[in-house]
């Protein structure tokens, strides 16, 4: 579909839009191209019809890297689909409502099963896509089913797996909803799980801006073999390696070059240090070939 048929589709829908919109304003990194159209669906409907040829599906930008190439495509950015109903331990949230409404929903109605995805900066859709989770939990441990493009899976339909699904290559489809099944629970008790993760959070975690976790604790802790690695605090450009969790890779003024070229270099020294091939947990939208 031409840029200028979408357009007239997204107008007749009533879906709001950008043109050729700055990516470095949408993916928690702050860096980025342009894209040619930024979409907004509102709703599950919405999203349905946004989905097109040459696009790329996003929530709160916070497990991403854009290129700093133009994208010429359209990138549909969910985090205005709002609605979330309760039916008694099920709770369905919309793809782009983030863990933190949900947990929050939760929590009034005494459901426990989501404390551990505290401080988690992700929407329903992006975390259920890649299984998002932390302290040995995931997002697949209390998710009954999603509702995709292409019809409704149970949760052994899914594929999960250690921070991948079957969605990740649209194997089956785009997620619009989420099915939660969780436990009933006192409140109290609720709130104090959900702090204990928030504190396990916050003594871990480095500030500033990233996309959290680069790389897949896939069998190893990728940040203790970069840290052994010596490469605490490597910089290229304006991007460096968190001398607090080394698993972080900062932006202090970087482009997504720089990130990209650290993201590789960190990889090429692991591997000539410890023979271990680092697996990027981060997904990277656009072309990145120099």
């Amino acid at each position: 579909m031409q840029i200028a048929q979408y357009k007239s589709l997204l107008d007749s829908e009533g879906i709001p839009y950008l043109i050729d919109q700055p990516l470095s304003k949408i993916g928690t990194y702050g860096t980025g191209g342009i894209a040619s159209v930024v979409a907004f669906p509102k709703n599950a409907a919405q999203l349905k019809k946004c989905i097109c040829e040459n696009c790329e599906v996003v929530g709160n930008g916070s497990n991403v890297l854009f290129s700093d190439k133009p994208f010429n495509g359209v990138i549909i950015v969910t985090n205005r689909m709002e609605e979330i109903t309760v039916c008694g331990t099920t709770v369905v949230a919309e793809a782009g409502v983030s863990l933190a409404k949900v947990r929050e929903i939760c929590e009034l109605n005494c459901l426990s099963g989501l404390e551990f995805t505290e401080g988690i900066p992700a929407t329903v859709g992006g975390a259920t896509c890649m299984n998002a989770g932390c302290f040995s939990k995931s997002l697949s441990d209390v998710i009954a089913y999603v509702v995709t493009d292409k019809g409704v899976f149970n949760n052994s339909s899914c594929k999960f797996a250690y921070r991948s699904s079957a969605f990740c290559d649209r194997e089956l489809g785009i997620i619009l909803k989420v099915g939660f099944l969780l436990k009933p629970s006192e409140s109290d008790i609720i709130e104090a799980k959900r702090e204990k993760f928030k504190k396990l959070r916050k003594s871990s975690q480095p500030h500033g801006k990233s996309c959290g976790s680069v790389f897949l604790n896939d069998g190893y802790f990728a940040g203790k073999l970069i840290d052994q690695a010596n490469l605490k605090g490597c910089k290229i450009g304006g991007a460096r390696v968190s001398t607090k969790h080394a698993n972080f890779i900062i932006n202090e003024g970087a482009t997504s070059s720089d990130i990209y070229k650290l993201i590789n270099h960190v990889k090429r020294v692991v591997y000539e240090v410890h023979g271990i091939k680092l697996k990027e947990e981060i997904r990277y939208i656009g072309n990145f070939d120099d």
